[in-house]
């Protein structure tokens, strides 16, 4: 029980200094000494730990591709691209409350690091004339670009679950739709429904005639994805060097100036943006050193907890201390294929409580950038989110009671 409340101790902390609007980097870096002053106070754990950050390719992969995408991001927003394809979404759906849902979910399919940051500007277009509060507007751009996370099968975190777990990646997809199905359907009712329907009518009137000559922008808008998409699936790029030929190619067909690159630069390097992500990746390293998370699953099986019970608990755990698909997997996924190797079941009570554990942490990367883009509230956002994730977790214990 002490590991127990080791962790729980930890995420407090956590959760209160985000509450605080402590630096997200300062944050983790304060839970990673917590976990390493609690559990391994060697000298050792911490050398090792600091070296896998360090060394790892996976860092600067992650660190560089972050920094493309806001590059893109840059490029996107401030060539008029964005607004161009938000008038030419009007023209073809002839509806704002589409397009706050639509945009983020159709940018979700790209499985890109911190990718939240694409679809937050077009949530801020979109959502302009309902006066939507900051904390609404992060909650609608994490909640939809995250509805295809059970069931998008190019995302590594789903293909990493399914080889673990011995359960072919179609098999797990299939036993899953129901998570997006509830994702669209609550995800509309709580947040597209409630807006009004008559004042967006003289907007789309407007915006038709203009969208009708402006079909480009939705090639700009779209090319830069379905480049990346084809680049890491088709051609086994990793995902900074397909987002570097993105940025570069973008930039030449947009005939920017070394000025404008220089700007471009200075946005996307953000320091509170990258050190979050240094802090999240130390929090992980300290994690794996100091075996935290077995500890925590051998006082489970020792209590006589149920199988299902103890893997959703732990998979709902590391997506909280992890705040990544990836993270979750990597901790959850060797424990559901030593006790139910090729289990269906337990492969989705694994991964399924994992999401709904990302998507309540405050080490989320995605949650990370919506929140810094618009400026909100932690609790606030993640209120209506953690609802919802509530009903998806009540639904999958019903599922598997009967």
């Amino acid at each position: 029980m002490i590991v127990m409340l080791k962790v729980l101790l930890t995420l407090t902390v956590i959760v209160f200094l985000m509450q605080k609007r402590f630096l997200l980097g300062n944050t983790m870096m304060i839970g990673a000494g917590m976990v390493f002053l609690m559990c391994s106070p060697q000298w050792s754990t911490f050398e090792v730990a600091g070296r896998e950050l360090l060394y790892s390719s996976s860092t600067w992969e992650i660190l560089l591709a972050v920094f493309l995408v806001m590059c893109l991001e840059y490029q996107l927003r401030t060539s008029g691209i964005v607004n161009g394809l938000m008038t030419v979404s009007r023209a073809f759906f002839k509806s704002d409350r589409m397009l706050l849902a639509l945009m983020p979910a159709f940018l979700g399919f790209l499985p890109s690091l911190g990718g939240a940051i694409f679809s937050a500007p077009l949530v801020e277009e979109a959502g302009k004339q309902y006066n939507l509060s900051p904390d609404k507007k992060t909650s609608i751009n994490l909640w939809f670009r995250h509805v295809w996370e059970c069931t998008n099968p190019i995302l590594p975190s789903l293909l990493l679950a399914s080889q673990i777990a011995q359960v072919p990646v179609s098999a797990l997809i299939i036993n899953m739709l129901w998570v997006a199905v509830i994702g669209l359907v609550g995800g509309w009712f709580v947040y597209i429904s409630p807006l009004p329907n008559n004042i967006e009518n003289q907007m789309i009137t407007d915006s038709c005639s203009e969208g009708k000559n402006n079909y480009r922008y939705l090639f700009l808008a779209a090319g830069p994805i379905v480049a990346n998409f084809l680049l890491v699936v088709g051609f086994d790029f990793g995902p900074a060097m397909s987002m570097l030929i993105v940025v570069v190619s973008m930039a030449l067909v947009l005939r920017m100036q070394m000025e404008n690159i220089i700007t471009m630069f200075r946005h996307a390097f953000d320091r509170k943006l990258l050190w979050g992500l240094i802090g999240i990746l130390f929090f992980q390293a300290i994690l794996k050193q100091t075996g935290i998370i077995a500890d925590v699953a051998l006082v489970l099986e020792s209590m006589g907890i149920p199988i299902v019970v103890m893997i959703g608990s732990i998979a709902f755990l590391a997506g909280i201390l992890t705040g990544s698909s990836p993270g979750f997997v990597a901790i959850a996924f060797p424990f559901v294929a030593a006790i139910s190797s090729g289990n269906i079941a337990m492969a989705v009570v694994g991964y399924v409580a994992g999401v709904a554990g990302q998507m309540l942490s405050p080490a989320h990367l995605c949650l990370l950038v919506t929140l810094e883009y618009f400026k909100a509230d932690f609790f606030k956002s993640l209120r209506p989110i953690m609802l919802m994730e509530i009903v998806i977790l009540l639904t999958l214990s019903i599922k598997m009671t009967f």
